[in-house]
């Protein structure tokens, strides 16, 4: 049951699972160990100071008797008559009192009796005769007393009130001047209170030490868990990304472990399977234009010479009829569509066979200038707002300028077709990273939504209720062509950017 429950669990839980106990369990061990002898020792020490407490009262009632009697003598030698025994009688009330009044722990007292068991000195019972007394278990313990003279005893006694008996433990002492037994008694729960108060704290101690550091490593386990789990859980959300199509996502290499080596030899498959795909794409984009190219060329031929027929009628008739005729805008319709034919056959033949780009010294800004205000007096731009910004001193580049004006028209064309209701474009030129120009098209129109900004580029796709989905495919390919990059960024309903990065270095494009 517990395999199998491991087997479901996190790595980070398995590991805390399986340390904590391994370092809690020695700690909880020794603490108790080490609890138990303290204890111990601690009621060792409390019962022998207590026995000694014990032994030094019967020590010292034994002393108070004897110096009694050695007065009682002195008055004898010195007085005699009542006087003696007055004086006698004052001293023996004052020594009875001083016992008396000797308590031995809380309710622990000194007593006196003689060997026929009547007591002579008792806080409470002085003169009763208690030689048959017995505990709680029934053994005669002042009997026993009387015959043994001297030593300890331990019996369990039983007051008025008292629940249960408790256990009590004496030391006698004989007093052989007078034929007494001197006896200091105690409660075994009085003088080990001191002790169970010290095994309170200790185990208390005990308690806190163990939650202490049982929580101080947990922490410490945790975070050393963390550090060696959080590289594979990093690496699983990569492997995730990679499954679900982002040939992008790298793990990162930290340290030289196995993990850095696993995470160096994964990034290398995932470049190999990267490289392989983009091949593949080549290779199927090659195919495609291998068709185009052959498609096109028969397309062209087949289409071109009958649109040119049909233009020719359309046109010839255009020039009969009246704008008033009721014909007039069939055969306008006619020329319109047949020129509309003939340019995507025209762009087919772009794309198919775009030639290389016969390169040039060329001053962009001066180029984008002209490009700017002939793209200003289009039909298609009525409404939009043209504004330059072309950083000065710019490098003259090396490129194929009626290719880029083919580019730059087409982008900014489509910025037009995105404004309907007016707007503005501009077209900004300045100095880009790495010795590059960067060129913008930026408009306030309606914008691309975001799941098409992966396929713009994409040959035949289109936006446009009437587009061939050509144009982009075109303006990309000529700009990698010359080296550079093209990107678009756009949002929804605030307008698009499009960034054109064309390099410097004229080598580079020979």
């Amino acid at each position: 049951m517990l395999t199998k429950a491991l087997h479901h669990m996190k790595l980070r839980s398995k590991l805390l699972l399986l340390v904590l106990p391994l370092v809690i369990a020695p700690i909880i061990v020794v603490a108790l160990v080490t609890g138990f002898i303290a204890n111990q020792k601690a009621y060792l020490g409390i019962t022998q100071t207590s026995k000694d407490d014990l032994q030094h009262m019967a020590e010292f009632t034994i002393d108070l008797l004897r110096s009694y009697d050695k007065q009682y003598q002195d008055y004898r030698e010195q007085i005699s008559g009542s006087l003696e025994n007055e004086l006698a009688s004052q001293a023996f009330a004052a020594l009875k009192a001083k016992i008396k009044n000797k308590r031995v722990g809380k309710t622990g007292y000194i007593y006196c009796i003689d060997r026929n068991g009547t007591l002579k000195i008792h806080p409470e019972a002085e003169g009763r005769t208690i030689i048959d007394a017995k505990d709680s278990n029934g053994n005669p313990f002042i009997r026993e007393m009387i015959e043994n003279k001297s030593g300890w005893i331990r019996y369990p006694w039983k007051n008025v009130g008292d629940a249960k008996p408790r256990m009590k433990i004496v030391r006698y002492e004989y007093f052989p001047t007078w034929d007494w037994i001197v006896a200091v008694g105690s409660y075994e729960d009085e003088f080990y209170k001191e002790a169970n108060s010290i095994k309170h704290h200790i185990f208390v101690s005990t308690l806190i030490l163990i939650g202490v550091v049982g929580f101080l490593a947990t922490l410490l386990v945790f975070y050393i868990s963390s550090i060696a789990t959080n590289p594979i859980t990093h690496m699983i959300e990569t492997i995730r990304k990679v499954k679900r199509g982002d040939m992008q996502a790298r793990m990162e290499v930290v340290g030289s472990d196995e993990l850095a080596e696993m995470a160096t030899a994964f990034n290398h498959m995932t470049n190999i399977i990267q490289r392989n795909q983009e091949m593949e794409s080549a290779l199927a984009q090659q195919g495609k234009m291998a068709s185009l190219g052959v498609l096109s060329s028969g397309v062209a031929h087949e289409i071109n010479n009958p649109l040119g027929v049909i233009l020719g009628y359309a046109a010839y008739l255009e020039g009969k009829l009246s704008p008033e005729d009721p014909h007039y805008k069939y055969i306008h319709e006619i020329k319109r569509e047949s020129k509309r034919c003939k340019k995507i056959v025209q762009d087919l033949l772009s794309y198919a066979r775009t030639p290389r780009p016969t390169l040039e010294m060329t001053d962009l800004n001066e180029l984008l200038k002209e490009i700017v205000e002939f793209a200003a007096n289009h039909t298609d731009m009525r409404g939009v707002t043209i504004q330059s910004s072309f950083e000065a001193n710019l490098p003259k580049v090396l490129l194929d300028g009626d290719q880029l004006r083919q580019v730059a028209i087409n982008l900014i064309l489509n910025a037009g077709g995105a404004m309907p209701e007016g707007g503005t474009l501009q077209v900004i030129t300045e100095a880009g990273p790495d010795r590059t120009i960067k060129i913008s098209f930026q408009d306030t129109g309606c914008g691309i939504p975001q799941e098409s900004l992966e396929k713009i580029f994409e040959p035949f796709y289109t936006t446009k209720a009437r587009g061939t989905g050509l144009g982009l495919a075109i303006t990309r390919q000529i700009v990698e062509m010359h080296h550079g990059d093209i990107t678009i960024t756009s949002e929804a309903g605030k307008g698009t950017t499009v960034t054109v990065i064309l390099p410097i270095d004229h080598e580079e494009l020979v």
